[in-house]
């Protein structure tokens, strides 16, 4: 019991620290960029629980300059990419997508981006014809926490229209690095869980 802490306070606090580090700059965006917590929160909430991540949230809401509903609103691809490794659901892996893609699309500026949302096929394909491997849970995750960022994105900012099409042939780059991070995450957990379970640092 003692070791299950202490590998959980570890985890933690290496996702803590991750989750400061800039990964990229959010194009559209002047001050907004992505962190690596894209990638490891997720893989934290996969290993352990998704309140690791609930608390992650909160805890770094306590020391936000924005609005807590802003705030919030833009962590929330961080719980649907944690529910989209945890369990094969349809309705995270293809009911999320498809209301994503209906709200991007009513959207006045989505709507003249409409193709930007065909990605969000994505996991819907990996969901029905993909083989369930934490390889796919990674990818439907990353495209996931896509398609909800974007939506809190295009209606709580002011993305032109040009911009989102600029990012469409950027975008699987983007999701498929964070996607190879998700996985390197778990396997980085799993190995500190390891080293602790057999004494090997503790």
């Amino acid at each position: 019991m003692i070791i299950k802490k202490v590998v959980s306070i570890i985890s933690f606090c290496i996702a803590v620290l991750g989750a400061f580090l800039p990964f990229n700059f959010i194009i559209g965006s002047k001050a907004a960029l992505f962190s690596y917590s894209s990638m490891v929160i997720p893989a934290l909430g996969y290993q352990y629980s998704l309140l690791y991540v609930i608390f992650y949230i909160f805890t770094k809401g306590l020391f936000s300059s924005l609005s807590l509903i802003f705030f919030f609103l833009h962590r929330l691809p961080l719980v649907f990419a944690t529910l989209a490794l945890k369990n094969k659901d349809i309705k995270i892996a293809v009911i999320v997508p498809i209301v994503a893609m209906i709200a991007f699309c009513l959207h006045p500026v989505g709507g003249q981006a409409f193709y930007y949302s065909w990605y969000w096929f994505i996991p819907m394909g990996l969901y029905f014809y993909g083989k369930d491997t934490i390889y796919t849970r990674a990818l439907i995750a990353s495209f996931i926490a896509h398609a909800v960022g974007s939506v809190v994105w295009l209606y709580t900012g002011t993305i032109a229209v040009d911009v989102w099409m600029a990012l469409i042939p950027l975008v699987i780059v983007e999701r498929l690095i964070i996607a190879g991070g998700i996985v390197g995450c778990i396997y980085l957990f799993k190995l500190i869980n390891y080293l602790c379970e057999y004494k090997v640092v503790v």
